[in-house]
């Protein structure tokens, strides 16, 4: 899931390519990139839906929380397409300044503006016959948003201080932390230019949905910080902290908190003191509690929202409770809910 570009990591994790597997050492590689982790089924789906887009060449929108890793799916979908072999060039639109962004997107000729010493090709060109990914897509000037609408229209654009176009098949894939819908009716995204986006529309659910992936994310990062010494053991009091964290920064905080804590640990195991987690976010009365619920409608609804927030699992909705895993499947069975959730 992830920047700012979604996946400008502030821990140094290689671009990424691989696919998604249970079990690491299956997990193939492409060259220097890293697999995707985790086996929820949550990520399944999503892994599952940017598998089906990648037969296609339709243009994707992918939306998600910063953290999550959208440039890791976007490689993920150029390797499983047909245009695997070409290249796949990024370019963070909220990160180049507003005055060269143009250049950058469409290229220049040489003395297309003052040092313009010699031509440039631009991040369309580099990525014919492979894929553009377009991160931070909502902050893209209003003044590129026509321009970058006709290129995906005609697939020709004009390089700055050129009189022909230049045509390019290129497969464009846009991410955003945002809502777009959302900047469309505040009137700061132009509604043709995101429905020509919205071909294929893709999303890669926030950590807190992932279940059990929070631990094999933490194993796969303990062992590559740890590098190249053996890959420390996780004490039973740091699984639970983690399991419990609400993590709104998503895999980029978790991999930035394992970093710290194997950097901080004493020995060969990993203890919560070494965790050093923020505070959760401040969160106000809960929309369920009202003046005349019961006791028990409050404990059926706290167990329900707590089995939603952890995917269903059972073992991190108890230690969120502070009871025992007997005691969650006791109420489980009381309350009248499904024997068995999304893992």
């Amino acid at each position: 899931m992830l920047p700012s570009s979604q996946f400008a990591n502030t821990y140094p994790v290689p671009r990424p390519a691989g696919v998604l597997s249970a079990t690491p050492s299956s997990r193939p590689r492409v060259g220097s990139y890293a697999p995707m982790v985790g086996s929820s089924a949550t990520l399944l789906v999503a892994l599952e839906q940017a598998r089906h887009a990648a037969r296609s060449d339709a243009d994707i929108l992918l939306e998600a929380e910063s953290g999550t890793g959208k440039e890791l799916l976007a490689h993920f979908i150029h390797q499983e397409s047909a245009r695997a072999a070409k290249p796949f060039i990024a370019i963070n639109c909220a990160a180049v300044p507003e005055h060269l962004l143009e250049a950058e997107l469409f290229g220049h000729v040489r003395g297309a503006f003052t040092g313009a010493l010699a031509s440039h090709s631009g991040k369309f060109e580099l990525a014919h016959g492979g894929t553009l990914l377009l991160d931070e897509i909502g902050e893209l000037p209003p003044a590129l948003q026509p321009k970058l609408l006709r290129v995906l229209q005609e697939r020709e654009f004009y390089r700055l201080g050129d009189s022909h176009p230049t045509r390019v098949d290129v497969r464009v894939i846009a991410s955003t932390n945002q809502s777009l819908q959302g900047l469309v009716r505040e009137g700061r995204f132009r509604q043709d230019l995101y429905y020509r986006l919205n071909v294929i529309p893709l999303s890669l659910p926030p950590l807190r949905e992932r279940g059990d992936d929070v631990i094999e994310l933490a194993e796969y990062f303990a062992a590559r910080f740890a590098a190249p010494q053996p890959p420390p053991a996780m004490s039973e009091r740091f699984r639970a902290a983690l399991c419990c964290h609400y993590w709104p920064g998503n895999v980029r905080e978790l991999a930035n908190a394992i970093r710290r804590a194997v950097a901080l640990r004493e020995g060969d195991e990993i203890d919560v003191d070494a965790l050093r987690l923020g505070a959760p976010p401040a969160l106000g009365p809960a929309p369920w509690l009202k003046p005349g619920l019961s006791l028990r409608e409050a404990e059926k609804a706290l167990l329900e929202i707590t089995l939603e927030a952890t995917a269903g699992n059972r073992t991190r909705a108890a230690a969120l409770l502070g009871v025992s895993l007997r005691t969650v499947r006791n109420k489980i069975r009381e309350h009248g809910l499904p024997p068995r959730r999304m893992l």
